[in-house]
């Protein structure tokens, strides 16, 4: 959408194809209530001002908050870690440890140069910032949480950048402060798709590319439903495995090279509630005997009576999508959760849950690895004609919303500037 919004700003035709029945991608929307609520949480920081701006380009600034929320952790316990005063009163480890740990904040907001942070792994990185006690009690749960077999393999400059941008989206008091857009993204999304197809570009939904054809060392076109229809330049936004397995005469070095980019897949768990869990927004889970990343209670950031008075809350899990794990129904994923639920929240019982969905995506997160740059494929393939932007090239930011609309222009612009 970022890409044909840049081109079709420039009168440039353009075509979407869009395998599900509507846009969005990881963005993509339900409705609870009659109103929008994300598949995967989704909120915006308050750097993520391509996000604010394409928002209020839409017509839709007024509805953007930006609201106070609060993180905890859980261990033996919930523990509130929304501000500083928070961190002081984290018994779980010591005086001198919660110190440490409040350095290390500190300390991410001053480093300013990324590249360092490539050669070494979170893990060394973490314990040379606040110590191997700290790393092992509040960070190695974590990472193991959700990178599983690949947490001691992730690059410092992941973390780096999760602290980064968590630290430095505070309001006067220290406290987190989030951007939502009040009734769901999936109106910006709307909005957005109305103006895409008001500049003239055609959007086919439920039509999967079944193949991308490569003639004389440049794109053709693509293969849809069967049929072949021609085009001088095409523009992919897959993760690199889908784009390999669509374009078959790809060269085999570049092939390796996509064959070497690792992700891990996210099941998401949406309960709808008759009550609220607890008061926090985001809940990291530190105890790796329960199955599951964290739990983020949207309506402890959004009103329950947006949802006609309905509380809804989101079980994230991270994992390999081999795992069987990753193709439970809903309610074998509640079945799963019940006893863990109960032991966080205290007097949780099932009969509070009225209704449960479950959202899967097998590339939720690229792995970013040691020296990743080098790793990490540019916008223009060794096929003429042929562009690749996804969320594996978002780097040395995270993965989102507002870095999808970022990148998209920017290949886009690229693209234009190569003959």
């Amino acid at each position: 959408m970022s890409a044909a919004d840049a081109l079709s700003e420039k009168g440039i035709a353009c075509t979407i194809f869009e395998r599900e029945a509507s846009l969005g991608g990881l963005a993509g929307s339900f409705r609870v209530g009659g109103v929008y609520l994300e598949k995967f949480y989704h909120h915006l920081f308050t750097s993520d001002l391509a996000m604010a701006q394409l928002i209020d380009r839409l017509g839709l600034g007024e509805k953007l908050e930006w609201l106070p929320t609060t993180n905890s952790y859980f261990v033996n316990r919930i523990y509130r870690l929304s501000t500083p005063l928070d961190l002081l009163k984290f018994s779980y480890i010591s005086l001198f440890d919660r110190f440490r740990l409040g350095l290390l904040y500190i300390r991410t907001m001053f480093v300013k140069d990324w590249r360092p942070l490539e050669s070494i792994t979170a893990r060394d990185w973490l314990v040379q910032m606040a110590g191997e006690r700290v790393y092992q009690a509040v960070w190695e749960p974590l990472l193991r949480s959700k990178f599983g077999r690949y947490a001691d393999q992730v690059a410092a400059v992941w973390i780096w950048n999760k602290l980064k941008l968590r630290g430095s989206s505070r309001g006067g008091k220290q406290e987190e402060r989030l951007g939502y857009l009040r009734g769901g993204f999936g109106q910006a999304l709307d909005a957005w798709e109305a103006l895409l197809r008001k500049r003239g570009v055609e959007i086919r939904l439920n039509s999967p590319v079944e193949r991308i054809v490569i003639e004389g060392g440049r794109v053709s076109g693509v293969v849809v439903q069967g049929d072949f229809i021609p085009y001088d330049r095409v523009f992919v936004t897959t993760a690199p495995e889908i784009f390999s397995s669509l374009t078959p005469d790809l060269p085999g070095e570049y092939r390796e090279q996509l064959a070497k980019i690792k992700y891990l897949g996210n099941v998401c768990l949406v309960m709808q509630l008759t009550r609220s869990l607890s008061d926090t927004y985001w809940l990291n889970i530190g105890d790796p005997s329960i199955p599951f990343t964290g739990v983020i209670e949207h309506t402890n950031m959004q009103r329950p009576e947006i949802y006609g008075g309905a509380h809804l809350a989101y079980i994230s899990r991270y994992l390999d999508p081999r795992e069987p794990f990753f193709n439970l129904s809903a309610e074998e994923l509640l079945e799963a959760y019940l006893p863990h639920l109960q032991r966080i929240f205290q007097g949780f019982q099932k009969g509070w849950v009225k209704r449960v969905w479950a959202w899967r995506d097998p590339y939720a997160q690229p792995l970013i690895s040691l020296h990743y740059s080098q790793l990490r494929p540019p916008f223009q393939t060794p096929i003429r004609g042929l562009w690749l932007c996804c969320m594996a090239q978002v780097y040395p930011e995270d993965r989102g919303m507002n870095y999808a609309l970022i990148y998209g222009r920017r290949a886009v612009d690229e693209m234009l500037a190569t003959a």
